[in-house]
Parts: structure tokens; C-alpha cells; sequence
């Protein structure tokens, strides 16, 4: 009889996925659009993409060679940057990357999320076999702290993990709440992926609270979302250990090289960001018309917005069908089936955005 290698395969990983976004190149064969028709406003990214010098300096990079595994130039520039010492910065393949390693570092029994949030949290817990406890935002999609806080203590949870500015509702947690839930007996992962569209950050808390750690990317700022890295800033403790079981060559040159480039061009990158961030504004503004449309008022570079009335999933296939290509979550990360989110783009982009969902809106 044929060995059925299934048998080798943990039972608890039959429904382990994490739905990423499509590539554009399956969207245009399934549309009939070509890619170059398509409004991509699906991942957050920084559509404007990175300056020259910094894509530069990734073809400048030695790619024949192993990257610094210890990645010495790339933590003094982050330190430097952030106003902390080396010893408080790791690196690696996206904050996702860091994510991962932090839950190996940890081993934790059981770790607390709040929904609607980022699906990585419950996927890497769960491919962990932690416990997953989930505690419901409020209303607004705020923190509810009182209830997180009661969570951590029942649990006896070793890992909170709250974005801020929360993906995909844009909700920003505010640094009293940091402090409050850093009260609790456990980490406190604050994940600032779109901090730079905002004017919160939790990072000049670090000194006083060991047990926080702040999660940071160059996926969306500085449009290098393709390159993969992010990073955390934590606890030296931590961070050694971190640096320890991480894969050695987790950030590639190009990487590297686009990443210090990056910090060292940040007033060339700048713009970009403020432009994202007007137009977040003037899409929520613009999404308000809609009757059929709740949009959440977000602090970052998309909008979340409640479909009422109608069904979400049809209006993102609509959107599809006109090559305007928008985020459905259904499930992941929450209970999102009533809602679609779209990122900031470029004026014209949120222009053909807002022209096709007129388009919807008539036609039921």
C-alpha cells in the first residue's frame, strides 16, 4: 500500500491558512483587466513606492555575500532613529518575522487578541498551539482595557498583541491604555505597522516598562512591502534572545541596504506619507455620502467601512469586476462579514474608487 505522508502532518494544522492578498497577475487572468488597469488598494502599501536613491542602494547591495546576521549597521541606524540603545532592536522579514520568533521566545500558554484586529496574531498562536482568547473591541472599535486586562489575569496570558493604529479599523491606542495594560503580568505587543500615518507611538515608553515591546515595519511608510522588513523594539533581555533563535540571515541585503536607505532619505519619503494621509482623510469624507456606507474614522492609510443594506462581499466583487481591487476579510480577524476596507492612494485612484461604488449604489 502507498505510505499516506498525511499521517506525518499535525491533525490541529487541517484548517491552518492565512488568507494574504492576491497577486495582481491572478486578479487581471480571473477580470479580463490587464494589471496595469488595476486600482490596487488592498494591502495598505505605499503606492507611490520608494524614491530612486533608495532603490539604488538595494542594486548597490552585495548580493553575493551572507547579510550581517547579527545585523550590527542596521540596529545602530534604528537606535539612532528611534532614540534608544542598539541592544533594544531586533530585525527581520517583515514584522511578521518578529511576530513568530517573539511567540518561540515566549512559548506562551495562552495569548490575547482584540476583534476585529490583524489575522497574524490568532494564525501564529494557533500554529504555535497556544490558546487564543479573544476579547471583543467596544463599539468604536477602541480597546476595551478593563476587559483585556481581566482576560490577561483569568488566562494567566502570557502575550497581548494590539496593533495601534489597529488594522482594519484604523482605531489608535492610546498610550494611558498602554500603560494600564502594562500593569498586567504579561507582554504587551504593540504593533505600530502605521504609526508613520499617525501621531501616537508607544515607543518613548519603553524605559520605564520592560515588559512592553513595539512592533515597527518599512511595509507601508516607506513602500518596501516587497522587500520584507520590519522590527521590534523590546527589553534587551528579550532582544538578545530573540537574536539568538532567529533563522541567522532573516534580513537579506537588499533588504538591509533599502532599509538604512530608507532612514537616511526619510525627509525624501516623507511626502508620500502626508499625501496618504490626505487622501485617507478625503476617502472617509467622501465615503460619508454613501448611504449605504458607515466609514469608522481611521488614524491611518485605509478606511474601514460598514456595508449596510447590501451585501459586503457582492460590492467588493462588484469593485473587482470594474478592476477596482479592495480587501474583504469575511472571518479572518474578526467578524468582518459586513465590511469592506480600502487603502489610500493615489487622488486618482480614490477618484475611480468612489466613481465605481457610485456605480454600485445606482444600480441596486
Amino acid at each position: 500500500p502507498r505510505m499516506d505522508v498525511r499521517s506525518f502532518i499535525r491533525a490541529d494544522l487541517a484548517d491552518a491558512k492565512y488568507h494574504g492578498v492576491e497577486s495582481l497577475e491572478s486578479i487581471s487572468a480571473e477580470t479580463g483587466i490587464p494589471v496595469a488597469s488595476l486600482v490596487k488598494l488592498n494591502a495598505n502599501e505605499n503606492i507611490y513606492g520608494a524614491p530612486p536613491v533608495v532603490l539604488a542602494a538595494l542594486q548597490a547591495a552585495e548580493h553575493h555575500i551572507y547579510p550581517d546576521p547579527a545585523q550590527i549597521k542596521l540596529r545602530d541606524a534604528l537606535a539612532k532613529f528611534h532614540g534608544v540603545t542598539a541592544d533594544r532592536v531586533v530585525a527581520g522579514a517583515g514584522s511578521d518575522d518578529l511576530l513568530d520568533i517573539l511567540i518561540r521566545v515566549v512559548g506562551p500558554k495562552t495569548i490575547v487578541i482584540s476583534t476585529p484586529t490583524f489575522g497574524m496574531y490568532s494564525f501564529l498562536g494557533k500554529l504555535f498551539g497556544s490558546k487564543v482568547v479573544d476579547v471583543a473591541r467596544n463599539p468604536d472599535f477602541t480597546v476595551d482595557v478593563p476587559a483585556v486586562r481581566a482576560a490577561v489575569k483569568e488566562n494567566e496570558a502570557a502575550i497581548v498583541f494590539l496593533p495601534s493604529p489597529n488594522n482594519p479599523t484604523g482605531t489608535i491606542l492610546p498610550n494611558e491604555d498602554v500603560v494600564a495594560l502594562l500593569q498586567e503580568n504579561c507582554l504587551l505587543v504593540v504593533d505600530e505597522a502605521y504609526a508613520d500615518f499617525c501621531d501616537t507611538t508607544a515607543v518613548g515608553l519603553l524605559d520605564a516598562h520592560p515588559n512592553l515591546i513595539v512592533m515597527r515595519t518599512f511595509s507601508k511608510w516607506a513602500g518596501l512591502a516587497g522587500l520584507r522588513l520590519g522590527y521590534a523594539l523590546a527589553h534587551p533581555t528579550l532582544v538578545e534572545t530573540m537574536l539568538a533563535i532567529k533563522q541567522p540571515y532573516n534580513v537579506n541585503s537588499a533588504a538591509e541596504a533599502g532599509g538604512l536607505a530608507a532612514l537616511e532619505h526619510r525627509a525624501a519619503i516623507l511626502p508620500t506619507v502626508i499625501a496618504l494621509r490626505d487622501e485617507r482623510a478625503r476617502l472617509f469624507t467622501m465615503l460619508q455620502q454613501f448611504s449605504w456606507l458607515r466609514p469608522v474614522p481611521s488614524h491611518s492609510n485605509f478606511v474601514l467601512a460598514e456595508v449596510v443594506g447590501r451585501d459586503a462581499k457582492g460590492v467588493y466583487n462588484a469593485l473587482r469586476r470594474k478592476g477596482i481591487i479592495i480587501r474583504y476579510f469575511g472571518g479572518q480577524g474578526g467578524n468582518l462579514h459586513n465590511y469592506i476596507r480600502i487603502s489610500a492612494g493615489r487622488p486618482a485612484d480614490m477618484d475611480a474608487a468612489i466613481a465605481a461604488l457610485t456605480e454600485i449604489g445606482s444600480s441596486a
